[in-house]
């Protein structure tokens, strides 16, 4: 059997207090605060404790050349290596199968920047219930926080004294204005409302729909959307989960922007959606009413086909959603509909449901639009207070 290390490896020193059962047991109070190695890898789930002896195998066994594993165990022990194997830092060369050796496949294979790889594996959340927790006292209130870390820095902020300023004419007004003002996120979503076809539609063919593409070479299309996208890859797929929607049953669905169609995945009984819907806001009350919530899934493959080992090509895919997400909103206040966009979300339990292929295909955000409530349970930003005139308008303006 050979032997190798993962593609990619960060070690970092950790200092954290943490629950000790043991220290619990021999009188202690349960936290134990020495400092541990952990081993983060972006094919692993989580980090994994270290020891210096397992160090130094990782030091010494290469990434890319196979060894033995009999010359590593008679060099530095069975037991070490075996630890190693068993946490997946190690790889066999008989495993080519299991999600580990496969998500390390995917990340020698795609050109990945390193780091921005690390965040993307080790970000995901799963089993998060922001509810539960809210219950539980765990979600601290605007008031609890600035008594906890003082006031939050100014929304306001100057780089030179208010003198200094250059007062600028007066924007014009148009029916546009008007949109971007009553453009607003919406935490009230009528729980019983079907959303029509027709707006369920025009939704996604606005946000989502292509509307050409162009081959640049043979091999290389690039696409033209409502929104803009890095090198015009538009690497982002959205994935809608159908909670009440004419004509449509409960469950999830892949949309084909170049079709302007659903590809059906999984048919839900309207409780089953309800309950994922729940797990996909991570228990945000205020947006799990949502008659259609749409994931938006990035693809790496194809971003990093161009963008290679790119230092600010991981940015790109986030700024492609959010292009994405203003273009919905802009859309659903058009129709008179909610809208709400959030990055709050158990990703990693998402990705696995759409049975996305780890650090190829992940999870960036997800939107949802319908009918609003007629009552208000959920704060929204509704009532504010006006900027400053002078904000509005220069002195002097007529």
């Amino acid at each position: 059997m050979q032997l190798r290390r993962c593609a990619h490896l960060v070690v970092a020193l950790d200092d954290e207090p943490r629950f000790d059962f043991n220290d619990l047991l021999a009188g202690g109070d349960g936290l134990a605060r020495q400092a541990r190695w952990l081993a983060q890898a972006p094919h692993l789930p989580e980090a994994v404790p270290v020891t210096l002896a397992q160090l130094a195998v990782l030091e010494a066994v290469g990434a890319e050349a196979w060894a033995p594993r009999a010359e590593l165990e008679e060099r530095f022990g069975a037991p070490v290596i075996a630890d190693l194997l068993d946490g997946g830092l190690l790889l066999s060369s008989a495993d080519a199968v299991s999600p580990v050796a496969a998500a390390d496949q995917s990340a020698r294979e795609l050109a990945w920047w390193p780091p921005a790889l690390l965040a993307q594996a080790q970000g995901a959340w799963r089993g998060v219930d922001i509810e539960a927790r809210e219950a539980q006292g765990l979600r601290p209130s605007a008031r609890e926080l600035v008594e906890s870390f003082g006031a939050a820095p100014t929304p306001a902020p100057r780089k030179r004294t208010a003198a200094e300023r250059v007062a600028l004419a007066p924007a014009r007004q148009a029916a546009f204005d008007e949109l971007l003002q009553a453009r607003r996120t919406c935490r009230n979503f009528d729980p019983a409302a079907t959303l029509d076809a027709q707006r369920f539609a025009t939704m996604m063919r606005r946000t989502w729909g292509a509307l050409g593409t162009h081959e640049l070479a043979p091999g290389a299309v690039v696409v033209k959307k409502t929104s803009p996208a890095g090198g015009g890859m538009h690497a982002v797929e959205a994935y809608a989960l159908v909670q009440r929607v004419e004509g449509l049953s409960p469950g999830l669905y892949h949309y084909l922007p170049m079709e302007h169609a659903l590809e059906p995945l999984q048919a839900m009984a309207a409780e089953e959606a309800a309950g994922w819907a729940h797990r996909f806001v991570a228990g945000q009350a205020w947006f799990r009413d949502a008659p259609v919530l749409v994931v938006m899934v990035a693809r790496f493959d194809r971003l990093f086909w161009k963008y290679r080992r790119h230092a600010k090509a991981w940015r790109v895919v986030h700024l492609d959603v959010g292009h994405l997400s203003q273009t919905m909103y802009l859309s659903a206040t058009e129709l008179g509909l909610g809208a709400f966009v959030t990055a709050a979300i158990n990703d990693g339990e998402i990705g696995e449901l759409l049975g996305l292929p780890p650090l190829r295909e992940g999870v960036i955000a997800l939107v949802g639009f319908g009918p609003r409530a007629a009552t208000m349970t959920h704060r929204e930003l509704v009532d504010l207070d006006p900027v400053p005139a002078g904000a509005r308008q220069p002195p002097g303006a007529p």
